[in-house]
């Protein structure tokens, strides 16, 4: 098992920092206001090198050179370090995402219409972060055991002033934004035991797949606008059928059967 100064200098590695830096760090930290010489004693670093890995942090602003003979140095506090790095990488993230937008935005993509998902998670994955991106309006058909994994996300979008109209296949607890009851049942459960899963969101992107009872998945992600208008128009038609039953049931049955299953027979 790792040691917590073991998965220190580990976090520390990823962000380019070398070993050496954070040792000299982390004992600055134990003992601070040292020479350069106690420095390379305590932090285990050659003499030769300590007084370079402390310019090093010196740039970097991990540590503060006192005006004194020898001089002596004290580390900068964890979290006003930490806080530095936070904002410098974000900002980072932020001129990367603007700058590989314009790239990707000047780029003809008109050969690829649809991206494969492999798999319920990544399925989830994505309609997730579809819905955390919304900003008007989320569409989307389920069935309450793969809407678990999204209610956090749906419930915030709403609190933000999304507005979600989702259809559930069977009863549901969640209460969020417009819900409409469908019959548990539709031809793909009815015909292959599968679960349908369709989400738009702001008529900019979507997400269609079919859950298996086992727990296998597979579906399909774009931001082709015919085809987004499809998968809304979708929802939007599963709506209709809701209100349809729910003004004339009896007439519907009399017509269609319970489950609507006599339209299937063209």
């Amino acid at each position: 098992m790792k040691s917590p100064k073991d998965n220190i200098i580990y976090e520390f590695l990823r962000m380019g920092i070398s070993a050496q830096e954070v040792k000299a760090y982390i004992s600055l930290l134990e003992q601070e206001y040292v020479t350069g010489y106690q420095l390379s004693k305590s932090a285990g670093i050659p003499s030769s090198k300590i007084y370079s890995v402390l310019n090093r942090l010196l740039e970097r602003g991990f540590v503060i050179a006192a005006n004194t003979r020898p001089v002596r140095y004290v580390p900068r506090p964890p979290e006003e370090l930490l806080a530095g790095i936070r904002d410098e990488f974000r900002a980072s993230l932020d001129a990367l995402e603007n700058s590989l937008k314009t790239i990707r935005n000047g780029t003809k993509k008109n050969d690829i219409v649809a991206w494969n998902t492999t798999g319920r998670a990544d399925v989830m994955r994505k309609a997730q972060s579809m819905i955390d991106h919304s900003t008007e309006k989320v569409y989307l058909a389920v069935w309450p055991q793969d809407l678990r994994p999204i209610r956090a996300s749906l419930s915030e979008a709403v609190k933000k002033g999304v507005k979600l109209h989702l259809v559930s296949y069977g009863n549901t607890t969640f209460d969020r934004g417009t819900i409409y009851f469908h019959r548990p049942s539709d031809y793909p459960f009815r015909e292959r035991r599968e679960r349908r899963f369709v989400l738009t969101s702001d008529s900019s992107k979507a997400v269609i797949a079919s859950f298996a009872e086992g727990g296998a998945g597979s579906g399909i992600w774009t931001e082709n606008p015919g085809l987004v208008n499809l998968f809304k128009d979708f929802v939007i038609h599963e709506i209709y059928i809701v209100k349809i039953e729910e003004a004339f049931p009896k007439q519907i049955q009399g017509a269609y059967g319970k489950d609507w299953e006599k339209i299937r027979m063209v």
